[in-house]
């Protein structure tokens, strides 16, 4: 296997254990876990909120892992740490564990995620390739495709905490590739001509772009944590809960390396602008509509655009704050998506229903879409 294609592949399948599956199998685990323990939304919030502020804390201490062999051991222990993570909430009833073990998660998600991310991107740019990273972060949508496939064909024979097993044991048996494909090298020069017309990205004033991005993770983090529920709460189409997030990570697939071409050709901005609108969309799809088709095109649009949305904002303010842009626009989104679904369960928890929830997401999610037109406004 080429040296490039080892190094895409092996970060690919990093952000597929850690995201994919440690991150994100909780959704498609949630309405079997409540049917089995008993809790309410509200509780399931707080499990989400758990997560992603172990994220918030592992994003900041992985700036401290810039590179050499610090980054490597944050990467094999961050990858270690969230395959037994996802094993150890299957072994496990008692509420507080699991909050100390998805803390855990978030923060070994993000260790293995950036420090991943970071050696390819590193190594892709020398080549003058940066455009093929958009590869490693279609990890993320085929972890959720396999993992949600992976609970709807055995939930009907296995409880939840078996699955939390079934799926922790699958990323264990996929660790070794990751961990012998993923490391520092200088990749060969690449062959491939360069399109003179591409448009590179232009930097946005960074403080209406962090608004953005903030709210982005506060709006993302609710559809993505009870869209599940939600489908599953509505009589007639239970069945159609599993499918839609399987179409969410199949959407998210090839979302990435769709969204770096369309900016490359109408400019990184707009493209962005253009996937928010997409995704404010898909989130309120489920609320408006009933139909089963609302709930599977609203899974596609966001699917196809929560991932991209970061990859697309990442290069329009890494430089921003002399240098300090990555670390505090990570912040933003991780506040965010900390506060998202923990705001949210309490919400549901008051009527027992989820649409109210969603709308304000989408609700949240547009007015990061106010701000990013903002910022591209005040852009010289």
């Amino acid at each position: 296997m080429h040296s490039t294609t080892r190094l895409l592949f092996g970060a690919s399948l990093t952000l597929a254990i850690v995201m994919g599956v440690g991150r994100f199998v909780y959704t498609p685990l949630l309405p079997l876990m409540q049917r089995q323990y008993g809790f309410g939304p509200d509780t399931a919030g707080l499990i989400a909120s758990a997560n992603f502020a172990g994220y918030l804390a592992g994003s900041m201490l992985a700036t401290l892992t810039s590179g050499g062999t610090a980054r490597i051991v944050a990467f094999r222990a961050g990858l270690a740490a969230s395959v037994l993570t996802t094993i150890g909430m299957g072994l496990t009833s008692d509420l507080y564990a699991w909050l100390v073990l998805r803390t855990i998660s978030g923060v070994a998600s993000a260790f293995a995620m950036i420090a991943a991310a970071g050696i390819a991107a590193e190594a892709l740019s020398r080549i003058d390739e940066e455009g093929r990273l958009a590869w490693v972060f279609g990890g993320v949508g085929s972890g959720i495709a396999v993992s949600g496939l992976i609970v709807h064909e055995t939930l009907d024979v296995l409880s939840s905490s078996s699955l939390w097993v079934l799926t922790g044991l699958v990323t264990a048996l996929l660790m070794p590739i990751a961990l012998v494909f993923v490391s520092e090298r200088d990749l060969p020069p690449s062959s491939r001509r360069r399109n003179p017309k591409r448009r590179v990205p232009r930097p946005l004033p960074f403080w209406p772009l962090f608004v953005s991005y903030t709210c982005e993770g506060l709006g993302y983090s609710v559809f993505a944590t009870f869209i599940v529920a939600l489908i599953k709460a509505r009589p007639g189409i239970e069945a159609l809960g599993d499918w839609v997030w399987i179409a969410v990570g199949l959407a998210g697939l090839p979302s990435c390396l769709i969204w770096s071409k369309l900016a490359e050709r109408i400019g990184f901005a707009a493209a962005l602008a253009g996937a928010f609108c997409a995704q404010i969309v898909g989130v309120l799809l489920p609320v408006v509509s009933l139909h089963p088709a609302a709930a599977i095109l609203g899974a596609i649009l966001f699917g196809g655009t929560f991932i991209a949305i970061t990859l697309l904002t990442m290069p329009l303010g890494r430089h921003g704050l002399g240098g300090r842009g990555f670390a505090v626009l990570t912040a933003g989104f991780g506040l965010g998506q900390m506060l998202g679904p923990l705001g949210a369960g309490y919400l549901v928890a008051g009527d027992d229903a989820y649409e109210p929830a969603l709308a304000a997401s989408g609700g949240v999610v547009a007015l990061g879409l106010v701000a990013l037109i903002v910022a591209i406004r005040l852009r010289r």
